[in-house]
């Protein structure tokens, strides 16, 4: 009772029609195209702190998560094992653009191996987490920015793999089926709003 009451208020985000997305409208529209089974792998701050609170995950080793004080950049390793162990499962890479920064030219391992993971990007421009945390206590951030709205895709497509970028709600779910049924590893580079903060105590910035 206590989560579907705190579900029921998440409603009008994960249904937020803006553009740049708000994250949980993409998380809303990638749960209702992956497999039961599909394994989960997190790369990220923000971004993929939202999908943990509204991707289900039904049996262990389906939610791959380096925890708080894991190396941001793990993801494609973790991704990749995750679809050698289990190629006939679904592996979907969750990553944020800063992430992406740290390791994005394994997609070209990928490439090269012929291995199906498909990555999903909240692309918002900034370390989210870094930004505003310090914002809030501090009333500035510093070393915060990335350029907005850089084309991973296009570096995805360059090494080998399928790549599409996605700027409006009604564009993603037809992004998630084509990478997801792509065949080669695939990226879907999706513009996520800057603005959006996602919710913690100041004791946790």
């Amino acid at each position: 009772a206590a989560e579907a009451q705190a579900r029921a208020k998440e409603a009008a985000e994960l249904n937020d029609d803006r553009a740049p997305l708000h994250p949980l409208r993409v998380y809303k529209e990638l749960a209702e195209v992956i497999d039961r089974g599909a394994i989960i792998v997190c790369d990220g701050g923000d971004f993929v702190s939202y999908g943990g609170r509204v991707v289900d995950s039904y049996e262990p080793g389906c939610w791959l998560d380096p925890g708080p004080f894991g190396c941001l950049g793990a993801g494609p390793g973790y991704a990749l094992a995750a679809k050698l162990a289990r190629p006939e499962r679904q592996v979907v890479l969750l990553l944020g653009d800063g992430a992406f920064g740290f390791s994005g030219l394994e997609f070209d391992t990928l490439a090269r191996h012929g291995v199906h993971v498909v990555g999903v990007m909240g692309n918002n421009g900034i370390w989210a987490l870094e930004k505003h945390p310090m914002e809030f206590l501090y009333g500035y951030s510093v070393a915060a920015e990335l350029r907005p709205g850089t084309r991973y895709d296009e570096v995805v497509r360059a090494l080998g793999g399928h790549g599409e970028l996605v700027e409006r709600p009604e564009d993603l779910r037809g992004a998630l089926e084509r990478a997801l049924a792509a065949g080669v590893p695939a990226l879907v580079n999706v513009l996520t709003d800057p603005t959006v903060v996602y919710p913690r105590k100041s004791n946790l910035a």
